[in-house]
């Protein structure tokens, strides 16, 4: 592996995985791993550690990467067509057609985002598909931030738990994480679940402020804020697809 060496960071070539980018962050705990869409790989490690330990973390990790990556390849993206309606939690997103050169998006008080796409333009073409994902990320990141961190509030003071941050990620890779400072990062596409499966996913994470694993203790301090279902909506969460739009 061939490395450039930053100030905090490191770029490796890696020979089976590509790209490797190493940053070392203040106030990290462990070494974390991030396989990107474009299968970029991001390792966060704490500051005293060495890129020695971040590369040997790689090695073992390897398995895991590759598996990813894999997962990573199989996600389709959503492809927008005329008969489009998509829902988010609070919107309907339809297409249409009209005169003008531009793209317009309209959200109408009963709930609609209508986009206006050019009728002379081929609504297959990739430039308009990443205008059409853009949109509808935009109305989830709005409804994310204005949803998500008001129902974690709400349930770590329902069930006595601390937390520091609440960030809103889009995700490729996983639903939630809980740092070891318990800040917490979810997902923007869980707004796209019922409302039992957002609580499932908040309270996972923030039973991950108390266990760092998945241990029996884990389990069994999920249970108790989840009427006894943890095991059962787990099964659930890794059944959604929430796939890239």
């Amino acid at each position: 592996m061939l490395g450039l060496e930053q100030d905090k960071s490191k770029i490796i070539s890696h020979p089976e995985f590509g790209t490797i980018k190493f940053n070392k962050r203040k106030g990290l705990r462990r070494i974390n791993i991030v396989v990107k869409s474009d299968n970029e790989i991001n390792v966060s490690l704490p500051y005293h550690a060495s890129y020695d330990e971040a590369n040997k973390f790689v090695v073992e990790k390897s398995a895991w990467i590759r598996k990813t990556q894999t997962e990573i390849s199989k996600i389709k993206p959503t492809v927008f067509d005329a008969t489009t309606e998509f829902k988010t939690r609070s919107h309907t997103v339809k297409l249409f057609e009209h005169n003008e050169n531009y793209v317009k998006r309209v959200i109408t008080d009963d709930g609609f985002l209508n986009i206006y796409y050019p009728k002379n333009l081929d609504i297959n073409s990739p430039k308009l598909q990443d205008i059409f994902r853009q949109c509808v990320l935009d109305v989830l990141f709005f409804e994310a931030k204005n949803f998500l961190p008001q129902r974690i509030k709400y349930l770590a003071e329902k069930h006595n738990f601390k937390y520091k941050q609440v960030r809103i990620k889009n995700n490729l890779t996983n639903l939630g994480s809980c740092s070891y400072q318990n800040n917490i990062n979810l997902n923007l596409h869980i707004m796209r679940l019922s409302d039992e499966l957002i609580d499932y996913v908040i309270l996972h994470e923030l039973c991950h402020t108390v266990e760092k694993n998945h241990g029996e203790q884990f389990w069994q301090l999920l249970d108790s804020v989840t009427d006894n279902k943890a095991r059962e909506l787990s099964k659930q969460a890794k059944k959604i697809n929430t796939k890239v739009i």
